[in-house]
């Protein structure tokens, strides 16, 4: 912790919130924005990961992740 105090939080901030409960929602996410090429609505995606899962996470930040992973395509 005193190292992260000092520096920041390092890697992806999205990644790093995602729990065990909810990976298999995030790897099928991930999935369809990769490989099947479909857009996600980050307001939506937000949403659900904090009715389903208790993750809260800025609906800028996932924008920004999603927008990530579809460079990747």
């Amino acid at each position: 912790m005193l190292v992260e105090a000092e520096n920041g939080k390092k890697g992806n901030v999205v990644d790093s919130r995602i729990t065990q409960d909810a990976m298999p929602f995030w790897v099928a996410l991930k999935d369809r924005v990769i490989k099947d090429k479909v857009d996600m609505k980050p307001y939506v995606v937000r949403r659900l990961l904090i009715e389903h899962f208790d993750i809260k996470i800025s609906e800028t930040a996932i924008r920004n992740y999603l927008m990530e992973l579809e460079s990747q395509r």
